[in-house]
């Protein structure tokens, strides 16, 4: 099984922390690389104390962490670890993961079989032309246009979410993943009194982060990329990941509504968090006309994993975020603690306060890793 050896170049700092509330069973596991500081790094605990307050998976995540000088605007990136896995594996593993209404619900909507159809555009072998923009179904079977079923029967996943569908060992000891942060951004670390106006919300921007780490990617943000010709055809784009295979759009349903395919296109149409096979909307995701795809649709304030924060607020988490999360994989803590309640087993505080939001933003950011090569995004505005 191919797996991104990042492993070699990981020098492993002298401080590390370990975050594991009271109550919870997700383990965070902190490295400092060396860049990161003090502040910093209580930041990283009070952000992964945020994850194990909602999520009790028997799991420890390693994360390394650094701060280096970043383009105007950037906040950070994320480096993630990538397994290929098989469609079946994965079905029968979220199938294997159910406790909630929400994991009933979008299990048992995948698609049957082997393979998965999906609504794709941008490819070499594009019936409309080479590298269109105009849609096709792929299903994997053969026929006009289609290549062969390898992109319909493998799904690109993240260590840490693999860890938590069995898929990777549980507690294993490598990084899951390279947290970076700018190192001249006015960060507000204490989220006790509000975001200082003018000032990023660190804790929020860390917990951000650790979502992509965790699974909240898309693999269009790689199709995206592969606009111009020759291209690749459909059939070499095996980066369909576990949240894209809740990804519709009105168009990948069917006329008329219903149970349908995923819409895997790189393009402006609008594109939703579905746990029922599409056939209601929860939440929309972005569209990659202005910020990647690996995020809540931007200005609704969706959630913590929303692509820009707002200079002086303090992002929110909310329960469309843990949905996500619980569909991938993720156990819900049921009922879910206070999360005043949660922190307080770690010693850290939580308010809900937040100050007047400033005219600026900043872009969130995270990097996909791709074979044979690491893609780093980094986007900001000054």
């Amino acid at each position: 099984m191919f797996r991104r050896m990042f492993h070699a170049a990981v020098a492993l700092g002298a401080l590390g922390l370990c975050v594991k509330p009271a109550s919870a069973e997700l383990i965070f596991n902190i490295t400092n690389d060396g860049a990161a500081t003090p502040q910093m790094m209580a930041g990283f605990a009070e952000a992964g104390a945020m994850w194990s307050a909602r999520f009790n998976d028997p799991i420890t995540v390693n994360i390394h962490i650094n701060a280096v000088s970043l383009p105007p605007g950037g906040i950070g990136h994320t480096e993630t670890f990538y397994d290929p896995y098989s469609y079946t594996a994965v079905r029968n593993a979220m199938l294997a993961d159910k406790k909630t209404a929400d994991d009933n619900a979008s299990s048992s909507n995948l698609q049957a079989g082997a393979a998965f159809a999906m609504l794709i555009n941008r490819t070499a072998n594009n019936p409309n032309g080479v590298v269109s923009t105009t849609p096709y179904f792929d299903t994997g079977l053969g026929g006009a246009g289609q290549a062969g079923p390898e992109n319909n029967s493998t799904i690109r996943m993240s260590s840490a979410n693999a860890k938590a569908l069995g898929l990777y060992p549980a507690h294993g000891t490598g990084p899951d993943g390279i947290i970076t942060f700018g190192n001249a951004v006015a960060f507000d670390f204490d989220r006790s009194d509000g975001i200082t106006a003018g000032q990023v919300d660190f804790v929020g921007a860390a917990a951000h982060e650790i979502g992509h780490m965790l699974g909240f990617v898309s693999g269009v943000d790689i199709l995206a990329g592969n606009g111009a010709a020759p291209g690749l055809n459909d059939n070499q784009l095996k980066f369909v990941t576990p949240l894209d295979l809740f990804r519709f759009s009105s168009r990948s349903i069917g006329t008329g509504g219903g149970i349908g395919v995923i819409d895997w296109t790189a393009d402006g149409t609008r594109k939703y968090f579905s746990v029922n096979g599409g056939t209601s909307s929860i939440a929309d995701f972005s569209t990659g006309a202005i910020y990647e795809e690996s995020h809540w649709k931007n200005g609704l304030g969706i959630g913590i994993m929303d692509p820009t924060a707002g200079a002086g607020n303090l992002l929110p988490f909310t329960t469309i975020d843990q949905r996500a999360f619980d569909v991938i994989g993720y156990d819900r803590v049921v009922p879910e603690p206070s999360t005043a309640a949660a922190l307080g087993a770690v010693g850290l505080l939580w308010s809900a306060g937040r100050r007047r939001q400033s005219a600026a933003t900043r872009r969130l950011s995270y990097s996909l890793g791709r074979e044979p090569q690491v893609i780093i995004d980094i986007k900001g505005e000054p």
